[in-house]
């Protein structure tokens, strides 16, 4: 059906950038990320998903006021869940989509630890090359346009007990440079207020925060939409790091090389900027220029509450849907850690590789945030490279508070065998690495303002490796389950 409407759309003449007709030769052939209607279309994923055993449907009627949540939080790193009755609401609600990289990776037919690289691929190719999305006059995203503005009729859930209100937190923002027309798309957290209000949080150094004040300095607000259960594709081209992705660029190009073809955005009802023609909900609204209200608490990734604030104010005009949305929400843990983690470990080792090429492996731990803590495996050569492995990484990624290099006998992945390597190979007076007044992640509560310092632990072996060393080792042999 997708591949249906986008010719019927390129035959029509339709825009694939505001500028004349779609040209053929924009399109590529699909990528082997799993097949497009399941990278844009939380319905068609939802299949997969159940045919592969990785949904969990939970049948009677939750609150989405904490009690979805709460629920969720039950079954985190597990399936998938889809909430198939929603108390007050005819809607459905689907969290988890990316809280465990197996069921991810079984869905998109990526071993887990093929995925970063993959992603990674991808944006350096769109970087090279970018698709441009299509633009349509309607979608599956605008088969309904709500007669009246009613934020409170959208399922939005209060996460957590001293959540300041109902959060959007995992929606895609789009928004255009008012000096070049130039297309960003971001995910904000945005507090629901009012029936046609929201507050939102924009930190210093975003496309976003940039573009609003560019349209503040010429006293406009900013245009914007956010639409709600915009599929995989959407997600992931939201999260690349500002660094590969230049103000100029159209990031909506990263989730059209993920699909192999155009992303397809629907023109809005009240302004010039486009929304997701496939996601779930369109809420089509501006931030004011010189309006601030108060936002937060949110239970961040940090696992504590960012604090209460005067922030940016979102007016909302137009409220958009398809006929039988799903409403797509995350908790802000393991989904939230796995997101960096996939955005941002092909692009750390890659790095950190080209400095030191023993290094093999690198992780972004769940126990760290995922933004704070990383072990590094590596075949190393000489005892001088865990520390140059251990200062090339925190480079690559400044978040980074704690880096662990280990051995590649080790599993990087699991927690208990990198305590293993921390407790037989590291040597805290040789191996343990401080840099005061570092450049951090402002989240943190340990880098106030920003700054704090970092360390590295080195739990490698002495080189070269001698027998007392040695890890056991058993057969590998097939285990046949008993009848």
């Amino acid at each position: 059906m997708l591949d249906m409407l986008s010719a019927g759309a390129a035959q029509a003449g339709v825009s694939s950038n505001g500028q004349g007709p779609h040209q053929e030769e924009h399109v590529r052939p699909r990528t082997r990320l799993g097949r497009v209607d399941q990278l844009n279309d939380l319905q068609n994923l939802i299949a997969v998903l159940e045919e592969n055993g990785d949904l969990h449907r939970v049948s009677h009627a939750i609150d989405p006021h904490l009690e979805l949540a709460g629920y969720a939080a039950k079954l985190e790193g597990g399936p998938v869940v889809l909430f198939e009755k929603l108390k007050g609401y005819p809607y459905q609600a689907i969290v988890g989509l990316l809280w465990n990289r197996q069921v991810l990776g079984r869905a998109l037919g990526l071993a887990p630890r093929e995925l970063p690289f993959h992603i990674a691929d991808c944006i350096a190719s769109w970087k090279k090359a970018p698709i441009p999305p299509v633009i349509l006059e309607r979608g599956p995203a605008n088969h309904v346009i709500e007669k009246d503005v009613d934020l409170y009729k959208l399922p939005i859930p209060k996460h957590a007990l001293k959540d300041g209100g109902p959060y959007l937190d995992c929606s895609a923002v789009i928004a255009k440079d008012p000096l070049t027309g130039s297309r960003n798309v971001s995910i904000q957290r945005c507090m629901v207020v009012a029936k046609d209000r929201m507050t939102m949080l924009m930190d210093a150094g975003r496309h976003l925060r940039a573009f609003w004040e560019r349209a503040r300095w010429q006293g406009q607000s900013l245009p914007i939409t956010i639409s709600n259960g915009a599929g995989l594709a959407v997600y992931i081209a939201c999260c690349v790091p500002a660094k590969d992705a230049p103000m100029f660029a159209d990031e909506c190009g990263v989730a059209g090389e993920l699909l192999g073809e155009p992303l397809r955005l629907i023109r809005a009802q009240t302004s010039d900027v486009e929304a997701v023609a496939d996601a779930q909900f369109v809420i089509e609204g501006e931030l004011l220029p010189d309006t601030f209200e108060p936002e937060g608490p949110f239970a961040e990734v940090t696992g504590m509450y960012a604090q209460r604030d005067n922030r940016w104010v979102v007016k909302v005009n137009k409220i958009t849907r398809r006929r039988k949305p799903i409403f797509h929400t995350l908790l802000s843990g393991k989904e939230v850690y796995n997101s960096v983690g996939l955005l941002g470990e092909a692009a750390v080792f890659r790095a950190v590789s080209k400095e030191v090429p023993s290094v093999t492996g690198v992780y972004f731990t769940h126990g760290g945030g995922g933004f704070y803590n990383a072990v590094v495996a590596m075949n190393k050569q000489g005892d001088d490279e865990p520390k140059r492995a251990i200062e090339a990484t925190m480079k690559a990624f400044p978040p980074l508070k704690i880096v662990t290099v280990v051995d590649d006998d080790v599993n990087i992945y699991d927690a208990s065998d990198v305590e293993w390597a921390m407790a037989q190979r590291w040597r805290p007076e040789r191996g343990t690495f401080m840099y005061a007044e570092q450049k951090g992640h402002e989240l943190n509560a340990t880098f106030p303002d920003g700054v704090g310092t970092k360390v590295g632990f080195d739990a490698t072996c002495p080189y070269p490796k001698g027998e007392r060393y040695e890890r056991i080792r058993f057969l590998d042999v097939e285990v046949e389950a008993e009848q």
